[in-house]
Parts: C-alpha cells; structure tokens; sequence
C-alpha cells in the first residue's frame, strides 16, 4: 500500500507543478499515469480505486497538449484557457476520487483522529476548488484589478490546498500498519 499511496503522491506534485521550458519538464501525463499505476495496485483493496484509475487515464490523455502549451501564461487564446479550464476540472475530479480513497483506507486503519483530518480537507479542498473555479467565470465582469485579485485569491486558495493534501497524503504513508501492507498485498 505503501508503494501505491507513493505514486499517487508522486503523480500529483507531477500535476501540481509547472516546469516549462519549452516544454513542461514535469509533464502531467506522467503524473496521471503515475496515479493510474497506484490505483491500479489498490483497486483489490478499495474497489473505489477503480472509478479514480479511469479518471487518471483520461486525464493522462487530455494532458499530452499541456506539455507543450505553457497555460501558465496570461496572454493566451480563448481555446488555451477554455483547455486550461477543463484540465482544472480533470484534476478537481481526480482530487474527489483520490480524497474517498484517502478515506476509505484510513477507515481501514481505524485511526479516528487522521480520518477526521480527511475528512476535513477533503471538505475544505472541494469547497475552494469550487470556489476557485466560480471566481473564474465572474472574472469577465470585473475590471482588470479585480480579476488580478480575484486570480490571486483563487491561486492562494487552491495552492494552499494542494498542499494540505500533499502533507494529508504523506500522513497516511507513514501511519500505514505493517500488516495491511502484508494483508492487502499491495
């Protein structure tokens, strides 16, 4: 399990960060087949898995633009942002499907206090995620400051989660029983 939970992590900081030059050197689709190959090994165990690997796989596709197309960039077409918008999404969904895993092994564990901590951030990082993304399409009728403000809010916002969850995620790797790791054989 251990092994799993590490490349659904590794998976992530490959979607998380943006290292372009020329093209994205920690590409996105290698993130999301990161995370398809961790929920691979967990779907025995958690045949919730199942559902975040198809979603994994769809992403690792939809993301091959995104290795060569810098979204980062504030001049771009409407295309690349509508594109940069649905990658949002893909990674929203994929955040949904990876939290009720999250959950359902630390219902395994039986550690109250750490499925308490999922739970939370699983509700905090879908409330601003939504948040995030109904601020994008108020941005059209805010003056230029304000979208600078309200871009600025929504960045903090989901980085911030983003990172909660890469820490949420490295707690349960270290708590993970010994014997569930024999168990489950994962």
């Amino acid at each position: 399990m251990n092994k799993a939970l590490g490349q659904i992590y590794w998976g992530y900081i490959f979607i998380f960060f943006r290292i372009h030059f020329g093209i994205d050197l920690l590409a996105d689709p290698i993130g999301y087949f990161l995370i398809y190959s961790g929920c691979s090994k967990l779907i025995k165990a958690y045949p919730v898995a199942q559902k975040a690997k198809i979603v994994a796989l769809i992403g690792a596709f939809i993301s091959i633009p995104s290795v060569f197309v810098n979204l980062s960039e504030t001049t771009l077409s409407f295309s690349w942002s509508t594109y940069a918008g649905l990658l949002f999404v893909v990674k929203m969904i994929m955040g949904y499907y990876l939290f009720t895993i999250l959950k359902d092994v630390t219902k395994t564990f039986g550690d109250r206090a750490l499925q308490q901590r999922t739970e939370n951030t699983f509700k905090y990082y879908v409330a601003i995620h939504l948040i995030a993304f109904a601020l994008l399409s108020f941005s059209m009728n805010v003056s230029e400051n304000g979208v600078f403000i309200l871009s600025l809010a929504s960045a903090i916002g989901v980085l911030g989660m983003d990172i909660v969850f890469f820490f949420l995620v490295g707690a349960i790797r270290r708590v993970s029983p010994e014997q569930l790791r024999v168990n489950t054989f994962i």
